[in-house]
Protein backbone atom coordinates (compact mmCIF):
# COMPACT_ATOMS: atom_id res chain seq x y z
CA UNK A 1 0.00 0.00 0.00
CA UNK A 2 1.35 3.76 -0.46
CA UNK A 3 1.91 5.73 2.47
CA UNK A 4 -0.13 9.08 2.15
CA UNK A 5 1.23 10.16 5.20
CA UNK A 6 4.94 9.76 5.99
CA UNK A 7 6.84 11.22 9.13
CA UNK A 8 9.95 10.32 9.75
CA UNK A 9 12.07 11.87 13.15
CA UNK A 10 9.63 13.88 13.48
CA UNK A 11 10.10 16.50 16.79
CA UNK A 12 8.58 19.72 18.06
CA UNK A 13 10.48 21.32 21.18
CA UNK A 14 9.07 23.60 23.37
CA UNK A 15 10.47 25.26 26.63
CA UNK A 16 8.98 22.62 29.02
CA UNK A 17 8.06 19.88 26.59
CA UNK A 18 9.45 18.07 23.52
CA UNK A 19 7.75 16.10 21.17
CA UNK A 20 9.45 12.90 19.31
CA UNK A 21 11.62 12.54 17.81
CA UNK A 22 9.13 9.38 16.25
CA UNK A 23 8.53 8.76 12.90
CA UNK A 24 5.27 6.47 11.69
CA UNK A 25 3.45 6.19 8.20
CA UNK A 26 -0.27 5.24 7.52
CA UNK A 27 -0.97 4.13 3.69
CA UNK A 28 -4.37 4.64 1.88
CA UNK A 29 -7.57 2.99 3.33
CA UNK A 30 -6.10 3.19 6.83
CA UNK A 31 -7.88 4.21 9.35
CA UNK A 32 -5.75 5.29 12.71
CA UNK A 33 -6.34 6.34 15.69
CA UNK A 34 -3.73 8.34 18.09
CA UNK A 35 -4.25 7.56 21.68
CA UNK A 36 -2.68 9.23 25.04
CA UNK A 37 -3.33 11.20 27.95
CA UNK A 38 -3.95 14.65 28.27
CA UNK A 39 -0.62 16.88 27.37
CA UNK A 40 1.14 13.91 26.03
CA UNK A 41 1.33 15.80 22.81
CA UNK A 42 -1.80 14.37 20.95
CA UNK A 43 -2.73 17.77 19.51
CA UNK A 44 1.14 18.99 18.91
CA UNK A 45 1.17 16.09 16.53
CA UNK A 46 -1.53 16.39 14.21
CA UNK A 47 -0.60 20.12 13.88
CA UNK A 48 2.41 19.28 12.88
CA UNK A 49 2.03 16.33 10.16
CA UNK A 50 -0.81 18.67 8.55
CA UNK A 51 1.52 22.02 8.65
CA UNK A 52 -0.01 23.91 10.75
CA UNK A 53 2.63 23.90 13.43
CA UNK A 54 5.55 25.25 10.81
CA UNK A 55 8.20 25.17 13.79
CA UNK A 56 8.89 21.47 13.94
CA UNK A 57 12.26 19.30 13.04
CA UNK A 58 12.42 15.91 10.88
CA UNK A 59 10.70 15.25 7.75
CA UNK A 60 6.99 15.17 7.15
CA UNK A 61 5.01 13.82 3.76
CA UNK A 62 1.50 13.82 2.73
CA UNK A 63 1.33 12.83 -0.81
CA UNK A 64 4.76 12.86 -1.27
CA UNK A 65 5.37 16.66 -0.30
CA UNK A 66 6.18 18.64 2.96
CA UNK A 67 3.25 20.30 3.80
CA UNK A 68 4.74 23.76 4.92
CA UNK A 69 6.23 23.87 1.35
CA UNK A 70 3.67 22.56 -0.66
CA UNK A 71 1.57 24.86 -3.47
CA UNK A 72 -1.47 26.02 -2.26
CA UNK A 73 -3.44 23.68 -4.88
CA UNK A 74 -1.74 20.69 -3.05
CA UNK A 75 -3.60 21.79 0.28
CA UNK A 76 -7.07 20.06 -1.15
CA UNK A 77 -5.40 16.94 -0.49
CA UNK A 78 -5.66 17.27 3.60
CA UNK A 79 -8.38 18.61 5.71
CA UNK A 80 -7.96 18.63 9.90
CA UNK A 81 -10.92 19.63 11.99
CA UNK A 82 -10.35 20.55 15.87
CA UNK A 83 -13.31 21.16 18.23
CA UNK A 84 -14.51 24.51 16.42
CA UNK A 85 -14.28 25.95 12.73
CA UNK A 86 -11.57 28.23 12.33
CA UNK A 87 -13.54 30.97 11.42
CA UNK A 88 -15.20 34.17 12.23
CA UNK A 89 -17.60 33.96 15.00
CA UNK A 90 -19.99 36.53 13.06
CA UNK A 91 -20.31 34.36 9.97
CA UNK A 92 -23.21 32.10 9.62
CA UNK A 93 -22.09 28.28 8.79
CA UNK A 94 -23.31 28.67 5.36
CA UNK A 95 -20.92 31.91 4.95
CA UNK A 96 -18.00 30.17 5.81
CA UNK A 97 -19.17 26.97 3.76
CA UNK A 98 -19.36 29.55 0.61
CA UNK A 99 -15.33 30.98 1.92
CA UNK A 100 -14.46 27.25 1.88
CA UNK A 101 -16.18 26.39 -1.47
CA UNK A 102 -14.23 28.87 -2.84
CA UNK A 103 -10.71 27.71 -1.34
CA UNK A 104 -11.11 24.20 -2.84
CA UNK A 105 -11.77 23.32 -6.47
CA UNK A 106 -12.89 19.97 -4.84
CA UNK A 107 -15.68 21.22 -2.98
CA UNK A 108 -18.26 19.25 -3.35
CA UNK A 109 -21.77 21.33 -2.33
CA UNK A 110 -24.15 18.33 -2.63
CA UNK A 111 -22.17 16.60 -0.50
CA UNK A 112 -21.37 19.42 2.33
CA UNK A 113 -25.65 19.81 2.15
CA UNK A 114 -26.05 15.39 2.62
CA UNK A 115 -23.25 15.87 5.86
CA UNK A 116 -25.42 18.65 7.11
CA UNK A 117 -28.72 16.68 7.09
CA UNK A 118 -27.11 13.49 8.32
CA UNK A 119 -25.23 15.46 11.01
CA UNK A 120 -28.38 17.72 11.86
CA UNK A 121 -26.24 20.93 11.65
CA UNK A 122 -28.27 24.17 10.77
CA UNK A 123 -26.14 26.04 8.69
CA UNK A 124 -27.84 29.10 9.72
CA UNK A 125 -26.53 29.47 12.62
CA UNK A 126 -23.75 31.95 13.50
CA UNK A 127 -19.97 29.78 14.50
CA UNK A 128 -19.94 31.97 17.46
CA UNK A 129 -23.32 31.18 18.67
CA UNK A 130 -22.94 27.31 18.15
CA UNK A 131 -22.90 24.93 21.16
CA UNK A 132 -19.60 22.97 21.92
CA UNK A 133 -20.68 19.62 19.78
CA UNK A 134 -22.62 21.56 16.78
CA UNK A 135 -18.87 23.22 16.50
CA UNK A 136 -17.65 19.86 16.19
CA UNK A 137 -20.26 18.84 13.28
CA UNK A 138 -19.06 22.15 11.60
CA UNK A 139 -15.90 21.44 11.94
CA UNK A 140 -15.76 18.14 10.45
CA UNK A 141 -17.70 19.03 7.31
CA UNK A 142 -15.85 22.02 6.73
CA UNK A 143 -12.64 19.52 6.50
CA UNK A 144 -14.20 16.68 4.94
CA UNK A 145 -16.48 18.37 2.31
CA UNK A 146 -13.68 18.53 -0.54
CA UNK A 147 -12.52 14.96 0.40
CA UNK A 148 -9.29 15.21 1.07
CA UNK A 149 -6.80 12.22 0.55
CA UNK A 150 -5.81 12.58 4.69
CA UNK A 151 -8.20 13.57 6.86
CA UNK A 152 -6.88 14.48 10.14
CA UNK A 153 -9.38 14.78 13.20
CA UNK A 154 -8.78 16.28 16.86
CA UNK A 155 -11.13 14.76 19.60
CA UNK A 156 -14.03 14.31 16.74
CA UNK A 157 -16.98 13.28 19.08
CA UNK A 158 -15.96 15.60 21.82
CA UNK A 159 -19.58 16.98 22.87
CA UNK A 160 -21.01 15.07 20.94
CA UNK A 161 -24.71 13.46 22.13
CA UNK A 162 -24.80 9.76 21.94
CA UNK A 163 -26.80 9.69 18.90
CA UNK A 164 -25.44 12.21 17.01
CA UNK A 165 -21.74 10.73 18.23
CA UNK A 166 -22.89 7.36 16.60
CA UNK A 167 -24.39 9.23 13.44
CA UNK A 168 -20.44 10.68 13.11
CA UNK A 169 -18.97 7.32 13.35
CA UNK A 170 -20.83 5.75 10.57
CA UNK A 171 -20.32 8.40 8.34
CA UNK A 172 -16.71 8.01 8.81
CA UNK A 173 -17.07 4.39 8.33
CA UNK A 174 -18.86 5.06 5.06
CA UNK A 175 -16.16 7.21 4.05
CA UNK A 176 -13.03 5.47 4.75
CA UNK A 177 -14.03 1.85 4.24
CA UNK A 178 -13.04 0.24 0.84
CA UNK A 179 -11.40 3.92 0.28
CA UNK A 180 -7.79 3.00 -1.19
CA UNK A 181 -6.98 6.22 -1.87
CA UNK A 182 -8.23 8.29 1.32
CA UNK A 183 -6.89 8.10 5.19
CA UNK A 184 -8.34 9.13 8.62
CA UNK A 185 -6.05 10.08 11.27
CA UNK A 186 -7.81 10.99 14.11
CA UNK A 187 -7.25 11.36 18.17
CA UNK A 188 -9.97 10.22 20.68
CA UNK A 189 -10.00 9.69 24.67
CA UNK A 190 -13.56 7.23 23.93
CA UNK A 191 -11.91 3.95 23.42
CA UNK A 192 -15.16 2.51 22.01
CA UNK A 193 -15.06 5.10 19.35
CA UNK A 194 -11.35 3.89 18.59
CA UNK A 195 -12.45 -0.09 18.74
CA UNK A 196 -15.56 0.46 16.36
CA UNK A 197 -13.26 2.42 13.64
CA UNK A 198 -9.42 2.18 13.56
CA UNK A 199 -7.46 -0.34 11.94
CA UNK A 200 -4.90 0.08 14.63
CA UNK A 201 -3.73 2.71 17.52
CA UNK A 202 -0.73 4.97 18.04
CA UNK A 203 0.05 5.41 21.52
CA UNK A 204 1.54 8.54 22.77
CA UNK A 205 3.17 9.20 25.93
CA UNK A 206 5.19 12.14 27.54
CA UNK A 207 5.96 13.09 23.98
CA UNK A 208 6.63 9.39 22.33
CA UNK A 209 5.17 6.98 20.62
CA UNK A 210 5.57 3.91 23.08
CA UNK A 211 3.52 1.53 21.20
CA UNK A 212 0.89 0.61 18.68
CA UNK A 213 -2.39 -1.84 19.45
CA UNK A 214 -3.78 -3.61 15.87
CA UNK A 215 -7.07 -3.39 15.49
CA UNK A 216 -8.15 -7.05 16.10
CA UNK A 217 -6.38 -6.85 19.31
CA UNK A 218 -8.49 -3.98 20.09
CA UNK A 219 -11.49 -5.63 19.23
CA UNK A 220 -10.96 -8.67 21.20
CA UNK A 221 -9.56 -6.74 24.00
CA UNK A 222 -13.50 -4.91 23.92
CA UNK A 223 -15.18 -8.35 23.75
CA UNK A 224 -13.30 -9.81 26.96
CA UNK A 225 -13.68 -6.26 28.95
CA UNK A 226 -10.21 -5.36 28.42
CA UNK A 227 -10.02 -2.30 26.52
CA UNK A 228 -9.52 -0.10 29.24
CA UNK A 229 -6.98 -1.68 31.03
CA UNK A 230 -5.10 -2.35 27.48
CA UNK A 231 -3.97 1.37 27.26
CA UNK A 232 -4.72 2.62 30.92
CA UNK A 233 -0.75 2.76 31.51
CA UNK A 234 -0.56 5.11 28.14
CA UNK A 235 -3.43 6.82 29.22
CA UNK A 236 -2.65 7.64 33.14
CA UNK A 237 1.04 8.17 31.82
CA UNK A 238 2.59 5.71 33.34
CA UNK A 239 6.42 4.76 32.95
Amino acid sequence: MTAILEARDLSVRYPAFTLGPLGFSIAGGETVALLGANAAGKTTLLRAVTGRLLDRLGVVEIAGRDPRSAPDAWRAKVGFAGEKPPADAALRVREWFAFLRDCYPTWDEAYQRDLAARLGLDTAERIGALSRGTAVKAAYIGAEAYRPELLVLDEPTNGLDPVVRLELLGLLRDCFTAAPDRALLFSSHLLEDVEALCDRALLLRGGQLVGELAGDQLTQARASGQLTALVADVLRDRP
